[in-house]
């Protein structure tokens, strides 16, 4: 009977040919004489592990450390069977004990290291290779993996270092080249890096990895069809590998192949039904596709499943936006936001969003806090010129663009917008060449054409303008702006028939100043109402009155018509009209109304010419006869001719343009035998003391009538005055309507309206009115100095009378 030494011994022997089934029975019967028998224990626990029964192996290896606590190889091989059974924490504390043993065993700390990683603790397993490698300088294990540590901690430079260290020494380590080339991409250096998996691929021709890791490089230098290629040949070797299906997805994203790129996550997502991010990658394909609202479906099952998942938060905001659910949009931003504070694709589409929602200021800081982190992100220029340009810093805005034309000198939509700024400050050549160039990379872009045509426009180019009107109706005659545009040129050319009609697309522009009234009744379309037809206002107080002019024609198209009119405006409609019912906006209308119509669109009935315009001779608003004449008595009782002026024009998007500094209009303020009256609303106490402290010329304000408020005061004052000189304001309408000697002062460019028509001195709107027109370059000063004899011969002549 042989001796457990030399069971023991034969048994090792077995097992070390490989004869595992033989040296099992004979470690087994060694240990049927001594249990607790350690290197029968022990030894008999490695063959296990390499049979696969590891649960076995780990009991076994367990007996063994009983039986001797302090064996440094079972210790290590405990380690090394826990961390084939995923539990890398028990691993790690078999490590420690070992390097409380002993302290200097390279492979302890390698060991330790791989543990480590196991759990995410990168730093700690690049700490313990580095021991590792101070005692095995040159260990190629150590080496490759303390490369990963320092890839896991984002450290790309230094990785690359290791891994070409350990290619010194093995130069033909396909994982190693594969991680170099990851590392390599990762810097971008996607040439690099694509050489790297080429040369993997020399060695492994069929290495998935390397084939979806050349995709990816493939992709990043733009040569998508190559990566999908990669792609194919990966899923051809496995085609369940979820890697290569997704990348594959996001490749046929990239080629705008959506349909395809569906049906591969539709695959992705068949294998992995709870996988967050294959849910996700199957909602952008859907997003892609404008399935929103299937897309949301998609991005809230991945939060289900991943509540902090931040690309499907964004994702999520997209398809609400999408969907015009526009503050649950913002709040999934926010949310993303959150979690990636610093997200530059969350920030830009927030921006993007609180501009579409008019919020321009905290769509400037969005944009601000995007420019802070990346200075030349093009996006986030873009929009904070946008915002700039809405909040009316025009300087500022271009200033912005011209900076992301810096970095995208091809973006249409950057040129586009670039010029809208241009426009704004009424450098309109400067405009022109810009959507001309933004139109060379984006020939049918319908907001570049639009905007030429109303660049054309305001350069007196009305037929060109018109033209460009066409075009964009030819790629899409449902396309609001191109209607309304043509209607907004048809009517400053005197085109009234054609003007009109095309004007009524107004309600559908996105920034018209009022949305319409869903009113019960049907809209008039010029036939004899029986019963009460109800005209109602839809814009400015300036406007009222201009379209006011319309109202009493309407008494011979019905039985009777109600007009409703800004509250301030009544009473003065009410004299003017007598036989027209007014009421205030926001007062109950009557039972009795059998149609309606906004005030400008009775023009397509009533004003379809220019012979159509009734011939004013006295003007169509009567102002309190009592009160203007206790006024002019006042203001001129030594026979002064009283000049009322009005100078600034509160409208927030045309301030700038339409307003003159009260001290431009020195030449007429010099007139003798003048007194000068501010019609000004709003305060300009400032702007008149400075005049006074600087010339001795007072402008007055009279101080008992609210220039706001009291427009029926106003009115009487504007009718107490002998001459009226004015930009173009609700001042201007105002006299014009009242029939008194006016000067109207219109800018060139964008902000000149269209009811002051295209050229000409005089309008069929107010006869008694004339225009005077700046031209290109020439300010105000110079405008009113060239008018400053016309104006006084009329003031010396109303002087004699």
């Amino acid at each position: 009977m042989p001796s457990l030494g030399e069971m023991l011994h034969g048994a090792l022997g077995l097992h070390q040919q490989g004869r595992l089934a033989e040296a099992e029975r004979l470690y087994a019967k060694v240990l049927e004489a001594d249990a607790r028998q350690f290197d029968a224990l022990h030894l008999l626990g490695l063959l296990k592990h390499q049979r696969g029964d590891n649960a076995q192996a780990l009991r076994l290896l367990e007996a063994a450390l009983k039986a001797n606590p302090r064996s440094l190889e079972a210790l290590l091989n405990y380690g090394g069977v826990l961390t084939m059974m995923n539990r890398p924490a028990e691993a790690l504390a078999s490590y420690d004990r070992a390097l409380v043993i002993k302290r200097d065993r390279a492979d302890v700390h390698y060991n330790r290291g791989n543990a480590l990683m196991a759990l995410g603790r990168h730093a700690d397993a690049l700490a313990s290779y580095e021991r590792a490698m101070a005692l095995k300088p040159n260990d190629p294990l150590t080496l490759y993996n303390r490369a990963n540590a320092l890839a896991s901690l984002n450290r790309p430079e230094e990785a690359l270092a290791a891994y070409d260290k350990l290619l010194v020494l093995t130069p033909k380590h396909p994982d190693a080249l594969i991680n170099r080339g990851k590392a390599l991409k990762t810097l971008n250096r996607a040439e690099e890096a694509l050489a790297c998996f080429d040369e993997v691929l020399a060695l492994r021709p069929d290495d998935g990895l390397a084939l979806i890791n050349r995709g990816l490089a493939l992709s990043a230098l733009g040569r998508h069809e190559e990566a999908l290629a990669c792609y194919d040949r990966a899923l051809a070797l496995d085609p369940g590998n979820a890697d290569a299906l997704d990348n594959r997805g996001t490749a046929l994203i990239k080629l705008e192949r959506h349909e395809e790129a569906l049906a591969c996550f539709d695959r992705l997502v068949a294998l992995k039904p709870n996988d967050a991010d294959a849910l996700n990658n199957r909602g952008v394909a859907l997003l892609r596709l404008e399935r929103h609202a299937e897309a949301l479906a998609c991005f809230d099952r991945a939060l289900t499943l991943k509540p902090d998942h931040a690309d499907a938060l964004i994702h999520r905001g997209m398809a609400l936006k999408n969907l015009e659910r526009h503050e649950e949009a913002l709040a999934s931003y926010d949310r993303a936001l959150a979690l990636r504070p610093d997200d530059l694709v969350a920030l830009n589409n927030r921006g993007r969003l609180l501009l579409r929602l008019y919020r321009y200021d905290e769509a400037l800081a969005c944009a601000e806090r995007t420019l802070a982190l990346a200075p030349d992100d093009t996006d986030a220029l873009n929009a904070r010129g946008r915002a700039l340009l809405a909040l009316n810093r025009h300087e500022e805005a271009l200033a912005c663009h011209e900076q992301a034309l810096q970095f995208s000198p091809d973006d249409a939509g950057i040129l586009n917008n670039c010029g809208n700024a241009l426009v704004l400050l009424n450098r309109l050549d400067e405009a022109l060449a810009c959507y001309d160039r933004a139109l060379m990379f984006a020939p049918d872009e319908i907001d570049v054409i639009n905007n030429r045509g109303n660049a054309l426009r305001n350069l007196n180019r009305y037929e060109e303008a018109l033209t460009c009107f066409q075009r964009v109706l030819e790629l899409n005659p449902e396309q609001v702006e191109g209607h309304y545009n043509t209607g907004l040129t048809q009517l400053a050319l005197g085109n009234f028939a054609e003007g009109w009609k095309e004007y009524e697309w107004r309600w559908k522009t996105p920034d018209f100043v009022t949305r319409p009234r869903h009113l019960p009744q049907p809209r008039w379309t010029g036939e004899h109402v029986k019963g009460t037809l109800l005209a109602w206002t839809e814009q400015g107080i300036g406007d009222e009155i201009l379209y006011g002019s319309m109202v009493p024609d309407l008494a011979k198209h019905a039985d009777a018509v109600l007009f409703e009119c800004e509250p301030r405006l009544v009473k003065l409609f009410a004299r003017s009209f007598p036989d027209i019912r007014i009421i205030g906006r926001g007062e109950r209308l009557p039972d009795d109304i059998k149609a309606q119509s906004p005030l400008p669109s009775l023009g397509q009935y009533l004003r379809p010419t220019r012979e159509s315009f009734p011939k004013w001779g006295r003007g169509y608003l009567i102002a309190d006869k009592e009160r203007t004449e206790s006024l002019h008595k006042r203001l001129s009782p030594n026979g002064e001719v009283v000049i009322g002026l009005s100078w600034v024009s509160r409208n927030p998007s045309t301030t700038k343009a339409k307003t003159a500094p009260l001290s431009d209009f020195d030449p007429v303020l010099r007139l003798p035998g003048c007194r000068f009256i501010d019609l000004q609303y709003g305060d300009t106490s400032a702007e008149r003391e400075a005049l006074r402290q600087t010339t001795g010329i007072t402008v007055e304000r009279l101080e008992d009538i609210d220039n706001t408020n009291d427009i029926d005061g106003v009115a009487a004052l504007t009718a107490a005055c002998d001459l009226i000189i004015t930009v173009s304001n609700t001042a201007a309408h105002m006299a014009g309507a009242l029939g008194k000697p006016t000067f109207v002062l219109v800018p060139f460019g964008q902000s000149r309206f269209w009811y002051w028509f295209a050229d000409g001195s005089d309008s069929p709107w107010y006869p008694q009115a004339r225009i005077k027109r700046t031209k290109v370059g020439q300010s105000w000063g110079q405008l009113i100095a060239s008018a400053a004899g016309e104006i006084a011969s009329l003031a010396a002549s109303l002087g004699r009378r």
